[in-house]
């Protein structure tokens, strides 16, 4: 099969991008878990529905770059039935797309703030603490 995406040669550019491109896809990993772990620590408080809008958009956003990211770097060879990126590939698409798009919670998000006002929108991003509504 196809080894890593570092073994490739002409895939995805020079060896200089594949990394650059590898270290961009980690930064979305990273950013995606740290959104879910921060909606999961506020569901355990109570109201999470902010944190859990904000980690579908991030996670949601981090798939599809991922996988773009991910068949940049493999090259044609991730589309083909015989390697595992195409299922994968498949599988997060699949998953991101449920419960709706990010387009649709990011304007849930952006009616959240615009209730709370300007004013409103640091106080209730770092107050880990009373989710209600104005």
């Amino acid at each position: 099969m196809g080894g890593s995406a570092g073994d490739r040669r002409g895939a995805g550019g020079s060896t200089a991008r594949r990394r650059h491109q590898l270290a961009l896809l980690a930064g979305h990993t990273a950013a995606a878990g740290s959104a879910a772990a921060n909606a999961f620590r506020a569901a355990d408080r109570g109201d999470a529905a902010f944190e859990i809008a904000v980690a579908k958009v991030r996670t949601g956003e981090a798939a599809g770059l991922g996988a773009g990211i991910a068949h940049q770097c493999h090259g044609a060879i991730g589309f083909t039935y015989e390697h595992s990126l195409h299922f994968v590939t498949r599988r997060l698409w699949s998953w991101r797309a449920e419960f709706g798009a990010e387009s649709h919670w990011a304007a849930e998000i952006g009616r959240d703030i615009a209730l709370r006002g300007a004013d409103g929108l640091w106080p209730h991003i770092t107050s880990g603490g009373s989710r209600e509504r104005p």
